[in-house]
């Protein structure tokens, strides 16, 4: 599983199709970066962009200039502050995280578990906050912000939620990652977990863990707005006892979300099937 994420992260959309838009190659420059990989040289910050040594460094310069990348003393390429300070200020996300933190804590010393939230982006889960112990460092890094949907609990929770062509769109690598045969089986395993209100994972993403993920939902909608999921030991027996903290903590935070916020559809937001 990760060998295959690593493999993506070498290859930002679009890194070999040759950009002729100055702002698309900067584009590129910046997707080159990833989780576990924050500092490029020159010639490797070429290589995974795909856009050429030349361009590379003077788009870097100007990028550094403008901070939005850094350089290192050894003279290698870092994302600056400006990418961050500008992160923080994308209205869903920054909402989202703010409304969810308070609730994500109390999960956490409830039940000692890595807690991570998440939201659906397309066809990857995208996690907006982890909070975990130090001696947790390895759980938290062995999946990436952004990851395929169907690599997680969270992920499989957004694809149940969006409809009968979520599982007509994996291909058949995708299929086999999650352990069926068909795309039937797929549909009968998607339907159990809105059945459920929860989905699972054992030791997909990290040997000797687990995950348990619940939907975070408008109480008058039909779409799945987020996720919440604690990941433990294989180890633990609890699994009904974090299952019950989790459906507390999604309707703790969507009742927060739903506090003077129109009745509309949010951008993003899967809808249910």
């Amino acid at each position: 599983m990760r060998a295959l994420q690593d493999t993506a992260s070498l290859q930002p959309p679009g890194a070999h199709t040759s950009p002729a838009s100055v702002l698309a190659k900067a584009h590129l420059l910046l997707s080159a970066f990833s989780r576990g990989t924050t500092t490029l040289g020159l010639t490797e910050l070429s290589r995974r962009s795909g856009v050429s040594k030349g361009s590379a460094h003077r788009l870097g310069m100007e990028l550094v200039e403008l901070g939005y990348l850094a350089r290192t003393p050894e003279g290698a390429y870092q994302l600056g502050w400006r990418m961050f300070e500008l992160g923080q200020l994308v209205p869903g996300p920054a909402s989202l995280r703010a409304v969810a933190r308070p609730a994500l804590q109390d999960l956490r010393m409830a039940t000692g578990a890595v807690v991570q939230f998440a939201v659906p982006q397309g066809t990857e889960c995208v996690y907006l906050e982890r909070i975990a112990g130090r001696r947790e460092l390895a759980v938290i890094g062995a999946v990436a912000d952004r990851v395929p949907s169907y690599t997680t609990a969270s992920g499989m929770l957004f694809l149940a939620y969006a409809g009968p062509q979520a599982a007509a769109c994996l291909d058949h690598a995708a299929l086999q990652v999650l352990g069926v045969m068909h795309h039937g089986e797929l549909a009968a395993q998607f339907a159990r977990i809105r059945a459920r209100r929860y989905a699972e994972e054992n030791s997909t993403c990290l040997r000797g863990f687990k995950a348990i993920s619940a939907p975070v939902m408008f109480s008058w909608a039909d779409h799945v707005i987020a996720s919440v999921s604690v990941t433990v030991p294989t180890t633990r027996k609890d699994d009904q006892q974090l299952l019950h903290a989790l459906w507390a903590t999604a309707a703790d935070i969507s009742r927060g979300l739903q506090r003077g916020v129109p009745r509309a559809r949010p951008v993003g937001a899967v809808r249910t099937a």
